[in-house]
């Protein structure tokens, strides 16, 4: 392969991570706006999260596992000088899925009362799952255009159209909620919430068009490749359609089997804490877990995204090479081991403090956001030893996994979640169950990535960042300390963490875990 090429899928990777930066960056100021505008809070993140749960359910089965598929099989095409056929690939996915799509946005329409009243137990969902339903047609087709382009190696156009949709929801979501505060002259909580969704919806749009955009102004390019074609195998719609399902239906079960395991919360807490503490308080409760810790959990795991999409190929085209697997591997676990260990730390020694400062309005939850850090870590490794078990062909592996995890987790739900007499119970044992299901997904994961590729996975890349952490976090918390004497808990708390990267940032050097030249990001080969 030629350096032009490699240095544009460098280029394409550092893309997703700036466009990861953005897209998170104005994610958690949008949730920071939204759980302190008044009327909104943790009330709203549980109408809001609960009916985005139900949509991201129906999603995980028409759209999840699309992009992956479509790249594959269209790279794999490509590749083969079949343009013709990758383009094909292409139109008769984006004819069946969009069409899926549709049904799937029906469906989300017409039972959105039903499913609001009796499935979630909320009943103040409904507006906000009919602001929803557009977006389950309006994503398939996005997931067909990132597969087709992500076939095609042009990764930055994924990049801009994520960035073009959290910006548009975050600004449309502001305006939104604002007119309707001034429109209805006291904030009502069920129209701000459906006003959230219906500005993810309008996001999707804006994406949806972009990417359109952009593929009419790539069709003379496209035309010329399929013209240049050197092969050209014919290949009916049946056989591209079982192609895609088998490629996309373990990723899509994976995320069906996720997104079940949301659903337990989003269901459970309300319905049992309701005739303890009060549905109002239940809702909030939810809202606690739902909206402000896993904000904060999911917040810096998307950064290893852009660098397991980069590592799959590489994996992949190792698989028979045990020993350069081997490597790559440890690489992958040290990168997510250098991000989970430190943030699972904060959160867990700082967890009352972050919740004060970003949440001033709503700061509640802070044992439950110390429950969760655990979680961090887990999901960052799962992530990176997903990747591994796709690139070996063993995309089983994941299902079985959060199967586990999801039987786990759904026993201690219904446990603990009723049981608010037990020092871990209620939100609590909700939050103690979303961590035994990690633990179980991390358990087995492992399990076959040793089966499955018989290497030795070098401890010293968990050892090492576990060490530095403990340094920062002790040389954070007394600097802490004495600042909070004179200072402001706000300016104490960013003082001292800032002390502490920094602290953390030198021991990754004394401890040798990095060295000149030793960036992970500019190692990577396609």
């Amino acid at each position: 392969m030629s350096k032009k090429i490699k240095e544009t899928f460098k280029q394409s990777v550092f893309a997703l991570l700036i466009s990861q930066i953005v897209v998170k960056g104005l994610g958690l100021i949008y949730k920071l706006y939204l759980t302190n505008r008044e009327g909104f809070g943790d009330e709203g993140n549980a109408i809001s999260t609960a009916s985005f749960q139900v949509y991201a359910l129906i999603l995980s089965v028409t759209a999840t596992g699309l992009p992956s598929a479509i790249s594959r099989l269209v790279a794999e095409r490509s590749a083969n000088g079949d343009h013709k056929g990758a383009y094909k690939i292409f139109k008769v996915s984006m004819i069946i899925f969009s069409t899926i799509g549709l049904a799937g946005s029906y469906f989300l329409a017409i039972f959105a009362k039903k499913i609001a009243n009796s499935y979630l137990n909320i009943k103040e969902a409904e507006l906000s799952i009919l602001a929803l339903a557009p977006s389950v047609f309006l994503v398939s087709v996005i997931s067909v255009f990132r597969g087709y382009f992500g076939g095609r190696e042009n990764l930055k156009l994924q990049a801009r159209g994520q960035t073009i949709d959290q910006v548009t929801k975050t600004i449309t979501t502001v305006l939104f909620i604002e007119s309707s505060v001034l429109l209805t002259v006291n904030p009502n909580t069920k129209i701000m919430a459906a006003c959230t969704n219906l500005s993810a919806t309008l996001a999707n749009l804006f994406e949806c068009l972009y990417l359109y955009k952009a593929y009419k102004k790539q069709r003379y390019e496209i035309g010329s490749d399929i013209k240049s074609s050197t092969e050209s195998k014919r290949i009916g719609t049946y056989t591209i359609l079982k192609e895609i399902i088998s490629v996309a239906i373990p990723i899509s079960l994976t995320a069906v089997i996720g997104t079940i395991a949301n659903n337990i919360d989003s269901t459970t807490i309300v319905n049992k804490l309701k005739d303890v503490i009060g549905y109002e308080q239940a809702k909030k409760e939810y809202g606690i877990l739902s909206g402000k810790v896993e904000l904060l959990i999911s917040f810096p795991l998307s950064f290893n995204t852009a660098i397991s999409t980069a590592l799959l190929p590489s994996i992949a085209a190792s698989k028979n090479n045990l020993k350069k697997a081997e490597g790559r591997i440890n690489k992958s676990i040290l990168f997510a081991s250098v991000l989970a260990i430190p943030i699972s730390a904060i959160f867990f020694f700082y967890g009352t403090e972050i919740l004060k400062l970003l949440f001033p309005n709503a700061s509640s939850g802070a044992e439950i956001l110390k429950i969760s850090a655990i979680s961090v870590i887990l999901i960052a490794m799962i992530q990176m030893l997903n990747v591994i078990l796709y690139g070996i062909g063993k995309s089983n592996v994941p299902i079985i996994a959060v199967t586990v995890g999801l039987i786990i987790k759904t026993l201690l739900n219904n446990i603990l979640v009723s049981r608010i007499d037990l020092p871990f119970g209620g939100t609590k044992g909700a939050a103690i169950a979303n961590v035994m299901y990690d633990v179980a997904s991390f358990i087995v994961t492992v399990i076959a990535v040793k089966k499955y590729t018989n290497i030795k996975i070098d401890k010293s890349s968990i050892i090492k960042p576990t060490i530095a952490t403990i340094f920062s976090i002790i040389i954070s918390k007394i600097t802490y300390k004495f600042m909070i004497i004179s200072l402001s808990a706000s300016i104490s708390l960013l003082v001292s963490l800032f002390i502490g990267s920094i602290v953390y940032i030198i021991f990754l050097f004394i401890l040798k875990i990095y060295r000149k030249n030793d960036i992970i990001l500019l190692k990577l080969k396609k």
